[in-house]
């Protein structure tokens, strides 16, 4: 069976949507029914590089995509290689599809979250416009769907009352087990990864240590990820000029990211919305204590061991600030293992590659 998979997520820096492709298709390409033939704009990241050596076909535009607008040319690009590689499947992990695509194949998408609709004030109403306008069109012409939580599956299906009817199944992202040894240890400061905006709490983030340093904490704060929002990048160097002790790392490489996991204090990600949160299990790899929000996501992938602020109800950021700072001064520095344990191994590639490659082939009429 041969899977055309737009890859364009995971061409150049990739974050969430990006690293979900590329741990599943490090998993799917072990199956020898498949064949994946990859379409990006780049291939400049270590991570689709990983694939192109390893004899997977790649196929670029060599033109950068960074706004809406340009995703209709890059889409012109996907149907051109599309009619030239007839694949059985086409498989678009970002959800939205915004023309229609012609061939003789099944087309496959993942939605992550509904956050341009649910939190319209992150993204901006135009873009919600689009978001809601583009998933209406994607939605006529799917024939199925994965989603990355069972909360996504809800507030999707609440949305979009349409999507119920077409076969889906959740597959939650993958959390590879550690290749090496990253020597445990903590060297004393608090860590952030994730993408620079304020969807993902990162005012809260800064803010709050300022205010933990006005306490009298001590511990350094490290901070890692794309800048997406200029105001977030203000707050930082204001809080870096007041504070001191706040170092930032911009993007890093998984090799350096595993690093700042191991030798952290404990991991922080006060994200507003998620529809997953990937980091949060990656700092629990490394058996880190992490500090979240208290959203209905993170019961439903930790089961409740972690430490948590309050968010949900409230809208006066002095009062998130306030819980979250009292979080950074009274976590619980003694993690369950067992707890972790069980709730990573839930993520397996193993596990979650095996849901995947039988929820394609029950719903491909026997192509294989």
């Amino acid at each position: 069976m041969k899977i055309a998979v737009d890859a364009r997520t995971m061409g150049s820096r990739p974050s969430g949507v990006g690293m979900y492709l590329f741990d599943f298709l490090k998993q799917l390409v072990k199956y020898d029914e498949f064949e994946f033939v990859l379409l990006s704009d780049v291939a400049d990241s270590e991570y689709i590089k990983y694939f192109a050596q390893r004899g997977v076909e790649v196929r670029t535009s060599n033109e950068h995509v960074y706004k809406s607008a340009g995703v209709y040319s890059y889409f012109a690009f996907v149907k051109k290689e599309l009619a030239d590689i007839k694949p059985d499947v086409f498989w678009e992990v970002n959800s939205l599809i915004p023309i229609k695509l012609k061939g003789d194949f099944k087309t496959m998408i993942t939605v992550h979250d509904m956050f341009p609709i649910t939190h319209v004030r992150y993204f901006g109403r135009v873009y919600s416009i689009y978001f809601r306008h583009s998933l209406t069109k994607t939605l006529k012409n799917t024939d199925m769907i994965l989603y990355n939580s069972e909360q996504t599956k809800l507030t999707t299906e609440a949305i979009f009352p349409e999507a119920k009817s077409i076969p889906n199944e959740t597959a939650y992202i993958i959390t590879n087990p550690l290749d090496k040894d990253y020597g445990n240890s903590d060297d004393g400061y608090f860590l952030y990864i994730g993408n620079m905006e304020k969807r993902k709490g990162v005012d809260i983030l800064l803010n709050g240590y300022r205010e933990y340093r006005y306490r009298k904490g001590t511990k350094k704060l490290v901070v890692a990820g794309k800048m997406l929002e200029d105001d977030i990048e203000r707050l930082l160097y204001e809080v870096q000029q007041e504070c001191g002790d706040v170092e930032y790392l911009d993007y890093v490489t998984d090799e350096k990211k595993h690093e700042l996991y191991a030798h952290c204090s404990c991991f922080l990600f006060p994200s507003r919305a998620e529809g997953f949160g990937m980091p949060i299990l990656e700092a629990m790899k490394h058996k880190k204590p992490v500090i979240v929000a208290n959203l209905d996501i993170y019961n439903e992938i930790a089961d409740g061991c972690l430490n948590t602020f309050e968010m949900q109800g409230f809208n006066k950021i002095n009062f998130q600030i306030d819980s979250f700072v009292q979080q950074m001064f009274d976590y619980n520095k003694e993690i369950d293992e067992e707890a972790y344990n069980a709730a990573i191994e839930r993520y397996s590639p193993e596990r979650l590659g095996e849901i995947v490659r039988k929820f394609i082939e029950e719903n491909t009429d026997g192509i294989l």
